[in-house]
């Protein structure tokens, strides 16, 4: 799950890799430096994460829409990269309307949205300011550090 790639660090040396009008995209991956992205593919493929480069499976539910703040997968590619949604993607990021239950009749099924940045979307309004015109990063932005919260419960 993405919490656990989270709290074992797999995602610490990843970068923001472009800024779209409606998402912020991240991963396990830096542009500009190849030998980084080898190094975080074995570590994925090593501990059995995204066997095929992908999710074993989408899980998209209408109980979590993509509003603002939420963290989601693209269903084509279906991770280890992920966006943080930075307007309402409810429509966009959600099931189209040919998906219907659960059988795809042309359509998609939606995107996973599994989680919400509750702390610190300033950083994200500042990791903004670095994008070029073309939404993409001169340079690399990289993730430093990552962890899970937990609760004593």
């Amino acid at each position: 799950t993405f919490l656990t790639l989270i709290d074992r660090q797999h995602y610490n040396r990843g970068s923001f890799l472009s800024l779209r009008p409606h998402v912020l995209v991240a991963g396990p991956v830096d542009m500009h430096d190849v030998e980084n992205n080898r190094q975080l593919e074995q570590k994925m493929k090593r501990e059995g994460y995204f066997p095929d480069g992908a999710l074993l499976f989408n899980e998209y539910s209408g109980e979590f829409p993509h509003v603002v703040r939420t963290v989601g997968f693209n269903e084509e590619m279906g991770g280890p990269v992920f966006y943080v949604n930075l307007v309402d993607n409810t429509v966009g990021h959600g099931p189209s309307d040919e998906h219907e239950g659960g059988d795809s009749v042309g359509g998609k099924e939606g995107d996973p949205c599994f989680g919400e940045v509750v702390e610190g979307f300033d950083v994200i309004e500042k990791i903004k300011g670095f994008a070029t015109a073309d939404g993409m990063f001169e340079g690399s932005v990289y993730i430093v550090g990552s962890h899970v919260l937990k609760t004593n419960e």
